[in-house]
């Protein structure tokens, strides 16, 4: 009986097979026992690599095929591209390998390059950078979307937040609150300021304020601005007639709020307003004059976003260069010196958004000298205020008040104090946003 004996080769390991002619073994097969450990170890080492192995995308096709060579280390081979595809160095890189790595191995039968794709795409994660060595993930757009948005959104919060609420400056009329602008916001501001009726004769004053406001921060408010002027007095006692309008001088003004009212309960600003004037505010003769009003303001919010309250104290130290004949010095000119005190409060109220009402209260006092030092008149001044919004950028304040309480120093058996003030004021307040 003739056979032939061949050789196979498998990896490392070899095993001798007997191949009998075409009519079968008939002498019988024997097998040593070398033979059935090696074949033993081959099937161990086909169970091994038979598991799919991650290529790497910096990985070669001699790497894997050296792999190959060496079962008996496929195991750890395995487990180190396992857990190279699953960290990741970049951020949210981590979430995918880590979903990647907690999938069971499954062990298809496909080609080398389509493994190394299919591995290349279990490497993409949501995001960030993949493994070491691997791709840039690139995560679903739905969640970087829902980032952006909320990202966005809280932008938009914010811009929103700052333009909500009520700005306490305007809806009092004479009285002012202790809100500021928001930061690097500017305004363009005319404000008009009216004073009717003397005791006798027609008396009509006018002061015009136009201004440009900057806040340089949430909380510190700067202003510059001009005055004008408008006198209109006929018949009046101690008055000289008149009827023009002409420039009036330029002032600053620097507001700082120390407390805010959402953080403290009330807010609280300081205000100091230097000014010069060309004519006299009561009389409209022609003088210089130079003055500086120191203001403290005051509000609280009592009901939120519909009811507010406002408190201020006001002071006005004035020197004076009159342009008249002096008889005591034998000269047309004199420095007169004089102060002003204030005291206002106010309410206002929501009817809606964009409409407030309410009414103030106003007490007024002229002295001598710059520290309050004589005092020649007195006068209490009530009426109504209401504030609208025109549009997304503009508003308007009108108030009106009635003297109601007065007394003149050098008139003491009047109710009322006409020579110092007026029976009537009025405020127009246009304020626009730039």
């Amino acid at each position: 009986m003739r056979y032939s004996k061949r050789k196979r080769s498998v990896g490392t390991f070899e095993h001798e097979m007997i191949t009998v002619g075409r009519f079968g073994l008939k002498g019988g097969l024997m097998f040593k026992p070398k033979i059935w450990l090696r074949l033993g170890a081959l099937a161990v080492a086909s169970s091994a690599t038979a598991l799919p192995k991650p290529i790497l995308a910096t990985e070669t096709q001699e790497y894997s095929k050296e792999a190959a060579r060496q079962p008996g280390t496929a195991g750890p081979v395995l487990a180190q591209s396992g857990r190279r595809g699953a960290g990741g160095e970049g951020g949210e890189g981590g979430e995918g390998g880590e979903a990647g790595s907690s999938r069971p191995a499954v062990a298809p039968k496909v080609a080398p390059q389509q493994q190394q794709k299919s591995q290349a795409k279990q490497r993409r994660g949501l995001g960030g950078e993949g493994g070491e060595g691997g791709e840039r993930g690139f995560g679903p757009r739905s969640k970087r979307a829902e980032t952006r948005g909320r990202q966005s959104g809280e932008g938009e919060g914010e811009e929103e937040e700052g333009e909500r609420g009520v700005n306490t400056r305007y809806i009092f009329g004479f009285t002012e609150g202790a809100d500021t602008e928001r930061a690097r916001e500017k305004e363009f501001e005319n404000d008009t300021v009216g004073r009717l009726g003397k005791r006798s004769g027609t008396y009509t004053a006018l002061q015009n304020k136009s201004e440009v406001e900057f806040g340089v921060t949430d909380n510190v408010l700067v202003e510059f601005g001009l005055f004008g002027s408008y006198h209109r007095i006929q018949d009046v006692p101690d008055f000289d007639d008149r009827n023009g309008a002409r420039f009036d001088g330029a002032f600053a003004e620097l507001k700082y709020r120390f407390l805010d009212r959402d953080v403290h309960g009330f807010g609280m600003a300081f205000s100091v307003e230097p000014e010069w004037h060309r004519y006299s505010e009561l009389t409209g003769r022609f003088e210089n004059s130079y003055a500086v009003e120191l203001e403290l303001l005051v509000d609280k919010e009592l009901i939120p976003g519909t009811l507010f309250l406002a408190g201020n104290l006001v002071y006005e130290p004035e020197a004076v260069l009159a342009k008249e004949f002096d008889p005591d010095t034998g000269q047309f000119t004199k420095w007169e010196r004089e102060s002003n005190f204030q005291a206002l409060g106010a309410i206002s109220g929501a009817v809606t958004p964009n409409l407030f009402v309410g009414a103030e209260v106003r007490y007024l006092a002229k002295y001598e000298g710059n520290f309050l030092n004589h005092l020649e008149g007195r006068a209490l001044y009530v009426g109504p205020t209401l504030y609208a919004r025109l549009s997304p950028k503009s508003t308007i304040t009108l108030a009106y008040s009635w003297q109601v309480a007065g007394k003149a120093t050098e008139e003491p058996d009047q109710k009322l104090d006409l020579l110092n003030f007026e029976r009537q004021q009025f405020r127009v307040r246009w304020v626009s946003e730039l």
